[in-house]
């Protein structure tokens, strides 16, 4: 199906776009902020230990905390900030999301019990639901369809490396702060340690929201003749290219639900079954995230050659391969007793896997006719948010808490999940490539 709203061919003409220095300082900044934003989503997975102890929680609740807690905002904020990007300078709407989201993580240290602690990440998550969306269009709107790919891998790569500096950096700081122990503040009282790390990682975003000035905002493209501004346009274009779009969100929507997984309970595994000390998960893990996001511009400039050089499905093509080849490395890597072979095996499922982080929304941007773009990517954010981080997380604390009834089994927790999630998702994105051709040709 198309529109009055064609892709342009897949040469070199990318009339109307910013040049390549101002779209690549975009790409700066928001990588910049995606590190950070990372960081305040990501930085409980070094605290599990002593918030359940302090609060009395368990691993399904902190499981809760992980993934719902986060996406139930971070889903439901997708759309009216899909709107407000479509209307409003998204740079102000990025500000917006940075300062709120920034102001959660910190009130995360202040939380006296499961349901303070639920509320703020559900702000923090609705913080970062509408810097993601914006980023999105932003990048969409800056880069010509055949080198978007690069472009968002690039962006993706910061948050990856949020990811991996959360635990490089962030351990060494818990390990530090724990050390120092309790501390007293005036007004706020008594503050354990873990309670200093969320307001240590939280509070500098007030002052870092202001990086999204440092760059103009790109045009908007082109909008046609009676278009609308609500949701209803844009789900009469779901509608109509159904089977591929069912493809992108579901694909791409499960396997960030088994990377998030990994991602937040890889570092409990380490703890419990081989005893290493929060510092030394953190260094060990952070390094091996790092060196996997390195991959990410290689993902991305692979599929923009393959789409360059005439294959229409290249991103699906290459996300697929990807999946299929992660999927042995991630079950081979709990079953291995030694720890660095795990360490190793970890890396290797991230660095292929990771190849789905960028792709999902460079491929919205792709096939989706630009005026509608803040809005898609809203309705693409909402629906992966709630199979991805509400999804991933829980499935792995419920089936470790109530299935297998042992937390030093959470390893075959992530085994399962690879099998009963990721194998489905590889098959749906196996569904979308003929689509895909159709709607790029």
């Amino acid at each position: 199906m198309t529109d009055a709203t064609t892709l342009p061919p897949a040469g070199n003409g990318a009339a109307g776009y910013p040049g390549p220095a101002a779209g690549w300082l975009t790409v700066a900044v928001l990588f910049t902020l995606y590190i950070l934003s990372l960081t305040d989503r990501y930085i409980i997975a070094l605290l599990v230990e002593p918030v359940k102890r302090d609060l009395g929680l368990s691993d399904f609740e902190i499981s809760l905390l992980q993934g719902p807690a986060f996406a139930l905002l971070f889903c439901l904020c997708a759309i009216p900030a899909g709107l407000a990007l479509d209307r409003f300078p998204r740079r102000r709407v990025l500000y917006a999301a940075v300062t709120v989201w920034s102001v959660a993580a910190a009130l995360c240290g202040l939380a006296r019990g499961f349901l303070d602690l639920f509320a703020a990440r559900a702000v923090l998550g609705a913080g970062q639901s509408g810097f993601g969306t914006g980023s999105y269009s932003l990048i969409g709107d800056s880069f010509p369809p055949q080198r978007v790919s690069l472009a968002m891998s690039v962006y993706v790569m910061g948050g990856v490396m949020g990811a991996g500096i959360v635990f490089l950096v962030g351990g060494p700081i818990v390990a530090a702060v724990t050390r120092a122990g309790s501390i007293d503040i005036p007004v706020l009282g008594s503050l354990e340690s873990w309670r200093q790390v969320f307001l240590l990682t939280g509070l500098p975003g007030l002052l870092l929201a202001l990086l999204v000035f440092l760059f103009r905002e790109p045009p908007r493209r082109a909008r046609p003749a009676g278009a609308g501004t609500g949701y209803g346009e844009a789900l009469i274009w779901l509608r109509g290219n159904a089977r591929l779009y069912a493809a992108i969100f579901l694909g791409f929507g499960t396997t960030y639900a088994v990377t998030i997984g990994f991602q937040l309970w890889a570092p409990s595994h380490f703890m419990r079954v081989h005893g290493w000390d929060p510092a030394r998960t953190g260094m060990v893990l952070g390094i091996v995230q790092v060196l996997a996001a390195l991959s990410l511009p290689l993902h991305g400039g692979m599929v923009d050659r393959l789409f360059r050089g005439g294959r229409r499905d290249a991103h699906l093509f290459w996300c697929l391969s990807t999946v299929l080849a992660a999927a042995p490395c991630g079950i081979a890597a709990f079953l291995v007793s030694d720890a660095w072979a795990t360490v190793v095996l970890f890396g290797l499922f991230m660095a292929l896997i990771l190849s789905t982080a960028s792709m999902g929304p460079a491929l919205v941007q792709v096939v989706t006719p630009p005026h509608l773009r803040g809005r898609v990517s809203a309705i693409y954010v909402l629906v992966t948010g709630l199979l991805a981080m509400a999804g991933g997380p829980a499935t792995v604390g419920f089936i470790t808490d109530h299935i297998l009834g042992d937390a030093k089994r959470v390893g075959l927790s992530l085994i399962l999940t690879v099998i009963f999630l990721l194998l489905p998702a590889a098959a749906a994105l196996a569904l979308g490539r003929a689509p895909l051709r159709a709607r790029t040709a």
